[in-house]
């Protein structure tokens, strides 16, 4: 059977329970738990303070982080100050040592961060700013080396001030200073092969490259030997072009002969009237009664007619062009005295590249003749003969736009009476064409008896293009439009062209509504009806008193403009 265990009682004394787990009682019972509160109550603050605290630590490392190169090193001293001063706050707003010591020991890990963290980045910036400080230091060595392509012994002596920069800067132990010092040289001398190129010299690029060519990258070196190729071709089709304009016309009999660059720019000797053109010669009656001609052209770019001045193109020259003067009375004068006098047989050869007017169908119908070309050779020369035509035309254009502009607000009305009394900077900008329209247009404004109106049919059907078709009026010359638009209008019309905001206008919105008309039927208004629409529109819309009557307004006035009597 078996026997339950039995237990005996264990007796402790009730007064050693009491003694452990009972707080002493007397005098010093409010003193001790006020002191442990205290205690409890100074740790928190400290804590609390040091969160705070911890967190401006924080933001001031993340700004510090967010500057670059010499701007973080600049800054390294005061964001080391600022992390101090943080503490230094954070200590003196504590009131008693056990708050400041709670404080230092969470705030004092988080300030050695602070300060290990900006240090760190400033010395890493400081050596990114030096990088970059060597970097553009070595590409001015390169840049400045490349400019003295022409001069051998200069290039020779950038190259070598590049190898002993590059080598004073690399790292000897990484172990490429050779690599390093290569590519540095390398920069130099592809440079310098490139503005040789752009120079239109290919054989100093070819003498540059067999030189120095050791010192590029394969890449680089198969680059520089395909650019060569280009400019090769390139050249050699340009003079395809020259040929073509320069043509191989003889001067005319008598005339001094004067050696040019094949496609070479003529100049006028000086200002005057283009009296006569030909196929090979240019004659100019100057204002004092004398011609001069100019023969031996491959090429005219001018037309009887026109007004040039000496910095105008009137043609291309040959191999040889020819220089003859005439006095007043049509006699032969001294054309060698006469041209030594105005400078030279220099003043009147330009740039092959001076933008011209070119006969583009004859130019091209020269170069597809050339039978000593192949086909693709004569493709290739009308296709980049084509795109030079084009620019210089295009150029041109802009250039009698924007002195366009300039005349309509330099000729107030009575005060410039033809085109002699343009500055010559704006007369040589135009065209001669350009400046023959704008010397009439400036005659006829002069011997007007009255200004044009306000809004007649020109100056309404030109601010209907602006609305229109703002890259078509962009491109008009408002100067030929001297005497025919009023000169107020013309202003405005100038400034809006420039792209400077226009003045209020009571009209703009009548204006706007002629334009959407036209565009939404797809046929334009007669001219002669626009200024009477404008006149009805206005006066119904000053008589309604609807806003919104503005589209009626406007059909009803082209309505009764426009309908058969």
């Amino acid at each position: 059977m078996i026997r339950a265990p039995s237990y005996g009682a264990t007796f402790v004394p009730v007064k050693a329970y009491t003694e452990r787990f009972i707080a002493p009682t007397g005098p010093n019972l409010e003193g001790a738990i006020g002191r442990a509160l205290q205690a409890l109550g100074n740790d928190t603050a400290g804590r609390a303070r040091a969160i705070q605290d911890r967190a401006a630590l924080a933001q001031l490392v993340a700004d510090h982080a967010g500057l670059q190169g010499g701007a973080a090193v600049a800054a390294q001293s005061g964001a080391l100050d600022a992390a101090q001063r943080i503490a230094a706050e954070g200590q003196a707003t504590l009131g008693s040592p056990d708050m400041v010591a709670a404080y230092d020991q969470r705030m004092a890990p988080a300030l050695d961060d602070a300060t290990a963290r900006i240090t760190d980045h400033a010395l890493r910036q400081a050596a990114v700013e030096r990088q970059a400080v060597a970097a553009q230091e070595l590409q001015a060595a390169q840049h400045s080396a490349a400019g003295d392509w022409n001069d051998p012994a200069r290039l020779t002596q950038g190259l070598d001030t590049i190898r002993a920069m590059a080598a004073g800067r690399a790292d000897p132990d990484a172990g490429d200073t050779d690599q390093a010092v290569r590519m540095a040289i390398g920069g130099g001398v592809a440079g310098a092969v490139g503005q040789a190129l752009s120079a239109g010299e290919p054989e100093f690029a070819t003498h540059i490259l067999g030189t120095w060519g050791h010192s590029l990258t394969p890449a680089a070196y198969q680059a520089a030997i395909a650019q060569l190729g280009d400019a090769a071709q390139n050249q050699r089709m340009a003079g395809v072009f020259a040929q073509a304009a320069g043509g191989d016309a003889a001067p005319a009999d008598g005339a001094v002969t004067i050696a040019a660059p094949a496609g070479a720019a003529v100049h006028p000797i000086a200002g005057g009237l283009v009296s006569a053109v030909d196929d090979h010669s240019v004659s100019v009656s100057h204002p004092d009664g004398s011609s001069t001609t100019l023969s031996g052209l491959g090429m005219p770019s001018v037309a009887p007619g026109d007004l040039v001045v000496p910095a105008h193109v009137i043609g291309s020259a040959g191999p040889q062009i020819g220089f003859a003067a005439h006095d007043p009375a049509g006699e032969p004068t001294d054309a060698a005295t006469l041209l030594q006098s105005a400078g030279g047989p220099e003043v009147l050869i330009g740039a092959t590249a001076t933008p011209r007017t070119w006969n583009v169908p004859a130019l091209l119908d020269r170069i597809a003749g050339r039978d000593d070309l192949t086909e693709a050779d004569r493709a290739m020369a009308g296709n980049l003969a084509l795109q030079r035509m084009v620019a210089d035309h295009a150029q041109l254009a802009a250039n009698d736009t924007a002195a366009g502009r300039a005349v309509v607000t330099l000729a107030a009305p009575g005060t410039i009476s033809s085109a002699a009394g343009l500055p010559t900077d704006l007369t040589a900008q135009m065209t001669p064409a350009s400046l023959r329209q704008v010397d009439q247009a400036l005659r006829t404004a002069a011997q007007a008896p009255a200004l044009p109106a306000p809004d007649n049919a020109a100056a309404l059907r030109l601010q209907l293009t602006q609305r229109q078709s703002p890259g078509d009026f962009a491109q008009v010359n408002l100067a030929p439009l001297i005497g025919t638009v009023h000169p107020a209008t013309l202003t405005t019309l100038a400034a809006a062209q420039a792209g400077q905001a226009a003045s209020d206008d009571p009209r703009s919105t009548i204006l706007d509504a002629l334009a959407r008309h036209e565009i939404t039927s797809g046929s334009p208004l007669p001219d002669e009806a626009l200024p009477p629409i404008l006149g009805r529109a206005t006066t119904l819309l000053r008589l309604s008193a609807d806003p919104a009557a503005l589209d009626s307004a406007v059909q009803d006035a082209i309505q009764s403009a426009t309908a058969p009597t």
